[in-house]
């Protein structure tokens, strides 16, 4: 008799993994044969952008799309060449992604030796507060983002580890990429340096910050982007975009604070 040469904790992970994925796409059952809603014609590649020629203004010009995202909208041009407007697989496709991001949290949260890590998965795959994302067609972006923002997130925790180059370059490359899917990713660098002061207790200059410069570099260099083409483009205009840094972050909290809910508990 020949014995498996794989650790019984793979074959566990697996079929934990495996199960979680099944979970996810039971739980959104629903959404298979979901519709178009709202925007999503929009963002469902148009007839004028289904050639190559299409794809390639999709990166170079901003006006073509409604937000320039272009590997978001890339991926939506693909899925146009290889199913056209039928949205099962649109769908199918959404919550596949959900089901990678919450295997990728569990492996971050086992890494960092976090305990319940499958429960914390599994309360992300399945919490409703997450199904606007994953059902809605428009919100490919947050998804996507998602994949390459706990991708990076993973490689950078094993950079920190091991201080193998590879590592560094796989998640810096994961960011630059995830921040053409959605810019608001931008805030991995200063997650990873939370992460970093919780796991040490403080933060070092030379071996925390100075390796991540190069990520914070890039992600300024997106924001800047993505606020130009807002405003420039898109005609993003008007009180809240003359605000300074930190007059934005006042508005923001004193938005937070005075929400209010309606006798129907949906907030006003």
């Amino acid at each position: 008799m020949v014995k498996s040469k794989i650790p019984f904790s793979w074959n566990l992970d697996l079929a934990w993994g495996l199960l979680l994925l099944a979970a996810t796409f039971l739980a959104y059952r629903p959404a298979w044969s979901g519709q178009p809603l709202w925007d999503d014609d929009a963002y469902m590649t148009p007839p004028e952008l289904r050639s190559i020629e299409g794809l390639g203004e999709i990166w170079t010009h901003p006006t073509r799309t409604v937000q320039y995202y272009p590997l978001a909208r890339s991926v939506l041009w693909l899925e146009d060449q290889l199913w056209g407007q039928a949205t099962l697989d649109y769908h199918l496709l959404g919550i596949l992604l959900h089901g990678l991001c919450a295997l990728l949290l569990v492996r971050i949260l086992r890494k960092l030796r976090i305990p319940g890590a499958w429960l914390a998965g599994g309360i992300f795959a399945l919490h409703p507060v997450l199904v606007e994302s994953v059902a809605w067609i428009t919100e490919l972006k947050n998804t996507l983002s998602g994949a390459f923002f706990l991708g990076a997130g993973l490689a950078y925790l094993e950079f920190d580890r091991k201080r193998h180059q590879k590592y560094y370059a796989i998640a810096l490359a994961l960011f630059f990429f995830g921040l053409f899917a959605k810019s608001a990713i931008v805030i991995l660098p200063p997650a990873l340096l939370v992460v970093f002061w919780w796991m040490r207790g403080r933060i070092g200059w030379k071996r925390d910050v100075v390796p991540l410069l190069p990520f914070f570099a890039v992600g300024a260099a997106s924001g800047v982007l993505t606020a130009w083409i807002e405003h420039r483009y898109m005609g993003a205009e008007g009180t809240d975009f003359s605000l300074g840094f930190v007059d934005r972050c006042l508005s923001q909290a004193g938005r937070s604070g005075s929400t209010s809910t309606s006798s129907s508990g949906l907030p006003t």
